[in-house]
């Protein structure tokens, strides 16, 4: 059994947001020591470790949080082997000349499959996604 300074240290999920999602997502479920503080087991660290993971690869907590320590395994394990685990499904359409430096300037810190630069009806017509 982990107190709540030793799980945060662990997962690095801060005290607060643990106590939040508590009563939130009634997960976690910490029990409690005769001093009535919070105490956490070996498969609640595991299981947030996996939250936090899940979530940097762009999973809303809401999604995930009350899945099984084995559902979220398997999920963990389908970004196994990925290359790329933080390219975005996203496609950007800028139909603006005087937006593309500023496009390039906002994606900068992410991996976009495709940016798309329509400034006329030809470069509709010869759009492929």
């Amino acid at each position: 059994m982990y107190p709540i300074n030793v799980v945060e240290k662990e997962t690095t999920i801060s005290k607060y947001l643990l106590r939040m999602w508590e009563r939130r997502y009634t997960f976690p479920r910490p029990e409690r020591d005769a001093k009535g503080e919070r105490v956490y087991t070996n498969e609640d660290v595991e299981k947030l470790k996996l939250v936090k993971k899940l979530m940097e690869e762009g999973y809303r907590p809401s999604k995930i949080i009350n899945q099984s320590l084995a559902a979220l395994q398997d999920l963990s394990k389908s970004f196994a082997g990925s290359k790329v685990t933080s390219e975005l499904n996203m496609v950007v359409l800028v139909t603006s000349p005087e937006l593309v430096d500023d496009v390039h300037e906002a994606l900068k810190n992410h991996m976009v499959k495709k940016v798309i630069f329509i400034n006329s009806q030809d470069d509709i017509k010869s759009m492929t996604l």
